[in-house]
């Protein structure tokens, strides 16, 4: 039978960083960089009820970023084992712009399936009916 919880309320508001250079860190840990992802709004919304209701448990992460370096860092992990010998992998230091070539062969396999469903030839014309 499920356990009721209490719903955590609204952490307490921060002081937003100045522009003025990085925010503090802690010695001997390392500086904070922000990235963006684009993810399924649907996965998002997901993260973050999964984060805001499990925030007071103790496996519970504090905020989305906290979240978020726990997941990466088990499945980066996980892939270091199995994939690597369990060592970090040679770092990359900057990936191509673009789609991946997979991700460019599935594209043109979605506009040639698009053409072919509209009934175009490959000029790009109605084909007559």
């Amino acid at each position: 039978m499920p356990t009721a919880t209490a719903t955590p309320t609204a952490p307490p508001r921060r002081r937003r960083r100045s522009a003025a250079g990085p925010a503090p860190t802690i010695p001997g840990m390392e500086a904070m960089k922000s990235t963006s992802f684009s993810l399924p709004p649907s996965l998002v919304g997901r993260m973050r009820a999964a984060q805001w209701h499990t925030q007071l448990h103790r496996d519970g992460h504090r905020n989305l970023s906290e979240f978020v370096r726990a997941v990466i860092e088990k499945e980066v992990l996980r892939l270091e084992r199995k994939y690597n010998d369990g060592e970090p992998f040679p770092a990359v230091d900057k990936l191509p712009t673009g789609p991946s070539p997979e991700g460019a062969r599935r594209g043109a396999d979605l506009r040639a399936l698009q053409r072919e469903q509209e009934g175009q030839t490959e000029g790009g014309r109605k084909k007559k009916t």
